[in-house]
């Protein structure tokens, strides 16, 4: 794999970025979220939350071919996805350790991010990449019709 580095989402990154988190939320969450926020999540909902993320989106691949991105704000890693057919290549850890280092880099000395308690998948990635399960909270998303609230595992790491 050749040298992976985090960059700022060019204008060509967005369509396929839009179809990278369309498919991958809903490989990993299609059969544990709730049906009504599963009718919110469409193509044009990541679309424009991808636009929202502003300076906070950071990508990883080629322009106009990213693999993978994250979304950060502070002090939490708000949305973390690599592509489908890269699940399993080890991409993954890669994003995260680059993400990690772009919190520390900003200051961020206690990091958490947010997790379905239902997907076993993400849970269990973020536990080997030394990330501690906190405990359960009531979090609020952001849908096309407001805010949803719905439980969530919140895990925790100290970087730096």
């Amino acid at each position: 794999m050749t040298q992976l580095s985090l960059r700022p989402a060019t204008e060509d990154d967005y369509a396929p970025l839009t179809m990278l988190w369309t498919e991958g939320w809903d490989a990993g969450h299609a059969k544990i979220a709730p049906k009504e926020l599963i009718r919110l999540r469409t193509a044009e909902s990541f679309h424009l939350r991808l636009r929202g993320f502003g300076d906070g989106l950071r990508v990883i691949g080629e322009r106009g071919d990213p693999v993978g991105f994250v979304a950060l704000k502070p002090d939490k890693i708000d949305q973390f996805y690599v592509r489908q057919d890269k699940a399993g290549s080890g991409l993954a850890a890669i994003l995260m350790g680059l993400t990690e280092a772009e919190l520390a880099a900003r200051g961020t000395r206690e990091a958490k991010l947010e997790c379905l308690a239902d997907n076993d998948r993400a849970c269990a990635f973020y536990r080997k990449m030394g990330w501690d399960a906190l405990g359960m909270e009531e979090i609020t998303v952001d849908t096309s019709k407001g805010p949803y609230v719905m439980p969530a595992m919140i895990f925790g790491k100290t970087l730096g």
